[in-house]
């Protein structure tokens, strides 16, 4: 990310969150936003940050470095105690539908690799999440 870099940490795991979820579509359907705007906001490492502003520079670096680049990163800037609540976070709103595509399982091994965690706690995690979310009502937006 030659322009811009992440300052805090919850920047970078706010890029990281709407890397993930935009990855193949590109855009982000307001269902989503507002299942990761809850997400954030319920979680207190964001509290007192401006979550728009956020949002705002995720998108941006997204948009210019792509998924891979965002979450190489900013992964580093996760401090060790919230990787895997980060990770859980990204479980959960990927598998929303109960299901994940093989690109989005690559994209979900290559955020456990760059946070360090071991793969069986990845497997065990992912799988927790993919049989909570299996029979969720699908919101489509008008």
């Amino acid at each position: 990310m030659p322009n811009e870099t992440f300052q805090t940490e919850q920047e970078a795991a706010v890029a990281i969150l709407f890397s993930c979820v935009m990855n193949e579509t590109k855009s982000i359907s307001e269902a989503r936003i507002e299942q990761l705007s809850r997400m954030l906001v319920l979680c207190s490492k964001f509290r007192g940050h401006d979550l728009n502003a956020l949002s705002a520079k995720a998108l941006k670096l997204f948009t210019s470095d792509g998924s891979k680049a965002v979450i190489e990163q900013g992964a580093p800037l996760i401090d060790e105690n919230f990787r895997e609540t980060l990770f859980a976070m990204v479980c959960e709103i990927m598998t929303d539908n109960g299901a994940i595509n093989e690109s989005e399982s690559e994209l979900l091994g290559m955020v456990a690799l760059y946070l360090g965690m071991s793969v069986d706690l990845m497997r065990s995690m992912l799988t927790t999440y993919l049989i909570r979310n299996r029979w969720n009502v699908q919101v489509v937006d008008q």
